[in-house]
Order: C-alpha cells, then structure tokens, then sequence
C-alpha cells in the first residue's frame, strides 16, 4: 500500500509508488492524501483530502486485501497524519516512513504544524528513509560529510527507537547509512551525473516496502532497494522542463532486453548455419568470427567462442555468455552505438560488398554500417532484421 499524494507529473509521488510496485511483481493499493499540480520544475498547487475520505479509502482497501506493509509519501498536515497513523495501528500494517517534506523543485509539502504528528509517527515505523535535508530537519544536524551521514544516524536511530537509513544523496556520491536491528550498514553508491532525480525517494522507500511483502528481511530489502533505485537514477528520463523522473521499470526492463539480445542472437546464430557458403566467403580459414549485441541498458552479450570454419562446415564454439566479454564485435558496437553486429575477415566477397554499395565502410562506424578495427570488418545493424537483410545482399561466389 502507498498512502501518498497525487503527482500530475507521473514522476512522484503515489504514481511511482504503483509503478515500483509493478515492477517488482506486487500489487499496489493506494490511501491518496493529497492531490498535487505539478510538473518537473514545480508544484503549482495542493489540495489536501478530506479526513473521511482518506479514512474511507482505508477501510475499503482493508476490507478486500491482504496488507502487510505500506509506506508514506507526503502527509500534508496533523489531521492527515492522526487518521493515517489510527488506521494503520487498527490493521496492524507495517509501516516504511519515507518523511517527504519538499519536492524535487523545493516546493514545501509539509508545514511545521505537522512536524510534530510526524515525529510521534517515527516511532511506530519499521524504518524512516529521510535524505539528507528531511534529516537535518529531524535531527537538528548539519551533514557535511559521510562521517555526519553516520552521525546523524545513529542520533535518529537513538531518538526514534526505530531503525533508519539516511540517504547521502548526489552530494556525497550515493552514500547513504542505515542503522538495522541497532547495527550499522553503509551503502555505498554509484555516483550518477544527472539532475534527473524526480521521485527517487518514493521509489527507494516503495522498493523497501515491496521488498518486505516479497518476504525479504528489513536488512535485505534496504540492499535490495538501494540496487533498484541506482538503476532507476542511471537511466532517468531526461523529460520536461526541469529535473526529470527517475525510472522504475529500467530494473526489469535491462532484464528483459537482455533475454531478447540473447534470443536475437541464438535467432542469428541459426540464420548462419543454413547459410555455410555465406560465412565461408565472410571467413577465412585461420580466423574466427563472432556475433554480438548490446542493449540501450549497456549489456553485452556474444558467443563464448566463436564460430570456426573447418573445411565445408562451420562450428559454433560455446554458449552465448552475457556480459563476459568485450571483444572485437562488442567494443564496435560500443563505438557505433549499434546493437547487433557480426565480425568478418576482409575478404574479396566483403570488400565487393563495398565496392557496390551493398555495405558502407566507416572507421568511427557512426555514418555506415561497415566497421573497420583491427584488421578486421565488423557490419553492425540496429536490429536482427536489418542485418540479415545487409548479409543477405552480399554476393557469393
């Protein structure tokens, strides 16, 4: 469940809570706590809900669903945070705070009326996910630095009585610190050059909540959720007009790319050995060939060997591996910015290719679809289909 707000934008709030959901294989409910009007560069305005309704909003989710765990976005106000804190201990949910105080674009979510209902509901969460100015705002602290990150910590885990993860942020590279069980955990991050940060902090603290009704222990689902959430900052959306959203799907999206890469390839590898005297004129005798793809995610995959000529038959060498090995075909559609190619010797049937146009040779690759590198040929497609059509245009003797 996500007791959230409304972002219009579809970057924030309830809208990537559900989406975190999905991805992660739950089914989301919602408890709306507020509408919002917003976009990437600002909230132009809030409407609270009424406390009826978002009590009613409980009982109806309550009554037909199973929920062992929520999280919070934006409670607006004390009368939001007395119904949403009644509810929750009526049902016994467990709760994961995720205490939002501004947007992205610095607009406040939460005046100081409410500060003190939300310091009474810290305590009954399962763990706070405050970044680092929410924590400064809890703690009173300054965080300058990792070793203030951890400070600050340990002083909320001591004032809270409840476990805890303060996250770093960009300014500290990704690092964030969690006190589990009365125990430190330092999660170091991947540094992401992006201002495209809109709604990480939802998706962090759903991904901890869909990680704890997977069954996952509080400690596994911090890890788990701070892997998800670095995928989700790498491959932000870079829309609208001011910081755009992070992705939610990126994390099972790289995986079925990566499944489809391997498909398309086992789809090429089959295409060639019906085609013998094709990769006979594309091959010399002492020489292997590979084939390869690389996935908008950055993921490689390409045969473990090779394929070998021996005569009148060809042999396939290995299963396709992923991420293994950057060899010839990978590092050239690396530099291409390709996704599927296929390695070759010079021979007379690729260079007559050339010659009438069939193939276009490019040293940087980027305006033809014939890589020269290392004394070899690389012909690189942006699909399957396009490059067994290219293959299929060269001439055989």
């Amino acid at each position: 469940m996500t007791i959230a707000g409304s972002d219009s934008g579809g970057g924030a709030g309830l809208q990537a809570d559900l989406k975190t959901f999905t991805s992660l294989g739950v089914f989301g409910t919602t408890v709306i706590t507020a509408i919002t009007a917003q976009n990437t560069f600002k909230v132009s305005k809030v409407m609270e809900l009424p406390q009826d309704i978002i009590e009613a909003q409980f009982d109806a989710v309550m009554e037909d669903f199973d929920v062992k765990f929520a999280k919070t976005g934006v409670l607006p106000s004390p009368k939001v945070i007395e119904v949403v804190e009644r509810k929750l201990g009526q049902y016994n949910i467990g709760l994961v705070l995720d205490p939002v105080m501004f947007s992205k674009s610095g607009y406040p979510l939460i005046g100081e009326d409410a500060m003190k209902g939300l310091s009474r509901l810290l305590g009954r969460a399962l763990i706070i996910t405050p970044n680092r100015m929410e924590a400064e705002r809890l703690s009173g602290m300054k965080i300058n630095s990792k070793d203030d990150l951890k400070r600050c910590a340990l002083h909320l885990n001591k004032l809270t009585s409840t476990n805890v993860i303060v996250k770093g942020g960009r300014a500290l590279g990704g690092f964030d610190v969690a006190v589990i069980d009365n125990q430190l955990l330092e999660l170091e991050g991947e540094s992401v050059n992006t201002d495209n940060l809109h709604g990480s902090g939802d998706v962090f603290s759903a991904a901890i909540t869909a990680y704890l009704s997977k069954g996952l222990s509080l400690r596994k689902a911090v890890i788990e959720a701070k892997h998800f959430v670095t995928q989700a900052i790498k491959f932000s959306l870079p829309l609208g007009k001011g910081k755009g959203p992070v992705d939610p799907f990126a994390f099972p999206e790289k995986v079925i790319r990566m499944e489809q890469a391997r498909e398309e390839l086992e789809k090429l590898v089959m295409f060639l050995e019906k085609r013998i005297s094709l990769v006979k004129a594309l091959l010399n005798q002492d020489e292997k060939m590979n084939i390869g793809f690389v996935t908008e995610y950055g993921d490689s995959a390409t045969l473990a060997g090779g394929i070998m000529r021996y005569l009148d038959w060809i042999k396939v060498d290995g299963p396709i591996v992923v991420n293994m090995h950057e060899n010839l075909v990978i590092r050239g559609l690396r530099v291409t910015g390709k996704r599927i190619g296929i390695s070759a010797s010079l021979t007379d049937a690729l260079l007559r290719a050339s010659e009438k146009g069939k193939l276009k040779i490019s040293e940087s690759g980027i305006y033809g679809n014939l890589l020269l590198m290392e004394g070899r040929g690389i012909i690189v497609a942006d699909s399957l289909e396009e490059l067994t059509n290219l293959l299929e245009g060269i001439e055989i003797d």
